[in-house]
C-alpha cells in the first residue's frame, strides 16, 4: 500500500515572564481593524527522496522490488512516469505566443507524471494545488524560453495524434520541480497517452540507513541496469543537462520525425544558427559536425589529449566514420511519444564506438575521461546503460567533483583548486543531485 507524507505547518509562541517589579502599565486599546502585511506561504522542509530508474521503463522485477524495498522501510513511495512529448503552440487566449516556424514541425518537452501525494511530499502543497484543479506547472527555464505566463496554454500531442491543450497554473523554480520541463498529474499523462512507468520514487523512511538497508537487501544495488539516485548523493560529475539546460545553452529547435520513424528533420533556422554547414577537422584528425558553441571546448581537449600524450587513444579513423557530434534522430516509446537523442543538438562526440559500444563495459582510456571532463564534458561510461563512446557537452568543469562513479571516477582535487579550477584556495561548492531528480525525463534516462 502506498503511504502519503505528512506535512506539518507550526507557529512559534514566544512567553515572556515578569516579576512584579518589571510590571508595565495598560495596554493601549486596539481600534483600527487588523490587516494582513505579508501573504502565508506554505513551508515544505526538504524531504529526502530515493529514485529508483532504468533506461527508458522500468521493469516489471525492478518496480516490484522497488516497491516491496519501500514498504519494507515503511516508507512512502510512488509511480512516475517520464516522456518526450511533442509540443505545438503557446497561446494567450486567442493570440499565438510561440509556434514553430514550419507547419507539421513540434517542440520537444520533457514532462514528468506524478500524483498528488508525492507532489505534495517532494515539491510543496502549493505545486500540488495546481495540478488538482486541472492546471500544468512549468519550469522556470522553459517558460523563459518562450515567454510562457501562468494563465497560458499549451498544446501537447497525444501518443493518439490528438492536441490536448493545458493550461499553465504555476511557473516553478527548476530546482522545485527537479529540472522537469512540465509536471503532470496522472489524468493529463493519460490523456497524451504518457502511462509508461518510468521510475519509482520513494520518501518518508525513518532513515537514510533504513532505505538503504533495504534497497541492499532487495538486490537494486547490485543491479547493473538499475540506478538508485538519492537526494543527498554527492553531485555526480556525468550528468547532463535537463531538456531545458540543453535548450537553454544549445538554443531550441523544433522537429519532425521522418517516415522511417528513427531519423528526424530540425528547423532550418536553428541549423544555421548553431551548426557549420559540413564536419570541421579538430586536434588529432577527428573530422566532426558540432554545435558552434561547443566547438572551443571540444577543441581544447582534445589538444589536451595531444599534449598528455595519449592522442593514440582516439580512434579517429572510427570517430570519422561511426562517430561524430550530428545526427538529429528519434528513438520511440510509445506511440509517438519519444526521446530525441542529445545528438540532435550536436553536443555530445562519440568515438572509439567498437571498443565502448552502449551497454558494454567502457574501454575509454580514464586520462582522457578526465580532460574530457575538465573540458566541460560528462562522459556516458556512466549512464545507466554504459556508452563508453559517449562525452556530452555540459557547459561546466567536471573533473573536481569527488563521486562514487562505477567507472573512471575522478582523482581526489588537491586543497587548492577550486570548482573554477583556479588556485585561490577556495573549496569546491558543495552540490547535491536534490535540485536534479527528474531532470532525465524527456530523455529516456539514457543516450
Amino acid at each position: 500500500m502506498k503511504r502519503a507524507a505528512a506535512l506539518v505547518l507550526g507557529a512559534l509562541v514566544i512567553v515572556t515572564s515578569l516579576s512584579s517589579s518589571q510590571a508595565i502599565g495598560p495596554l493601549s486599546r486596539i481600534v483600527a481593524p487588523v490587516t494582513a502585511t505579508a501573504t502565508a506561504q506554505a513551508v515544505v522542509t526538504p524531504t529526502d527522496v530515493v529514485r529508483v530508474y532504468q533506461t527508458s521503463g522500468l521493469s516489471a522485477d525492478a518496480y516490484s522490488l522497488a516497491a516491496s524495498a519501500a514498504n519494507s522501510a515503511r516508507a512512502a513511495w510512488s509511480e512516475s512516469r517520464g516522456a518526450s512529448v511533442p509540443m505545438g503552440l503557446v497561446m494567450r487566449g486567442p493570440a499565438i505566443v510561440q509556434q514553430p516556424e514550419i507547419a507539421g514541425y513540434h517542440f520537444p518537452m520533457g514532462v514528468t507524471v506524478l500524483p498528488s501525494e508525492a507532489i505534495a511530499a517532494l515539491m510543496g502543497r502549493d505545486v500540488a494545488a495546481v495540478l488538482a484543479r486541472g492546471e500544468v506547472v512549468m519550469g522556470a527555464t522553459t517558460a523563459g524560453l518562450r515567454d510562457a505566463r501562468v494563465g497560458d496554454t499549451i498544446d501537447l500531442e497525444a501518443a493518439s495524434g490528438a492536441v490536448v491543450r493545458l493550461t499553465i497554473g504555476m511557473v516553478a523554480s527548476d530546482s522545485v520541480i527537479g529540472g522537469t520541463e512540465v509536471l503532470l498529474s496522472p489524468a493529463q499523462g493519460d490523456s497524451l497517452g504518457v502511462t509508461r512507468v518510468t521510475s519509482i520514487v520513494v520518501w518518508g523512511f525513518a532513515s537514510r540507513d533504513s532505505i538503504d538497508a533495504n534497497l541492499a537487501a532487495y538486490g537494486l544495488e547490485q543491479r547493473a541496469d538499475t540506478r538508485v539516485r538519492r537526494s543527498w548523493d554527492p553531485f555526480d560529475p556525468d550528468a547532463t543537462l535537463s531538456m531545458s539546460e540543453a535548450k537553454a545553452r544549445l538554443g531550441e529547435f523544433a522537429y519532425r520525425v521522418r517516415p522511417n520513424g528513427v531519423d528526424v528533420d530540425v528547423t532550418p533556422t536553428w541549423v544555421n544558427q548553431f551548426m557549420p554547414p559540413v564536419r570541421e577537422l579538430y586536434p588529432t584528425g577527428i573530422n566532426a559536425r558540432c554545435n558552434y558553441v561547443i566547438q572551443a571546448d571540444l577543441r581544447a581537449a582534445l589538444n589536451d589529449v595531444i599534449n598528455a600524450g595519449l592522442a593514440g587513444q582516439i580512434d579517429v579513423a572510427n570517430a570519422n566514420r561511426y562517430g561524430g557530434c550530428f545526427y538529429p534522430r528519434f528513438n520511440r516509446v510509445a506511440g509517438n511519444l519519444g526521446v530525441l537523442s542529445r545528438h540532435s543538438w550536436g553536443a555530445p562526440l562519440d568515438t572509439n564506438t567498437t571498443t565502448n559500444a552502449q551497454g558494454a563495459a567502457p574501454q575509454m582510456n580514464c586520462d582522457v575521461v578526465r580532460i574530457f571532463r575538465k573540458h566541460n564534458f560528462a562522459w556516458g561510461g556512466n549512464f545507466v546503460t554504459s556508452d563508453g563512446m559517449h562525452f556530452e557537452w555540459v557547459g561546466e568543469q567536471r573533473d573536481q567533483y569527488q563521486f562514487p562513479s562505477r567507472y573512471c571516477p575522478n582523482l581526489p582535487a588537491p586543497p587548492s583548486v577550486t570548482s573554477a579550477g583556479s588556485n585561490s584556495g577556495a573549496p569546491l561548492e558543495p552540490r547535491t543531485m536534490r535540485p536534479r531528480l527528474f531532470v532525465d525525463d524527456g530523455w529516456g534516462l539514457g543516450e
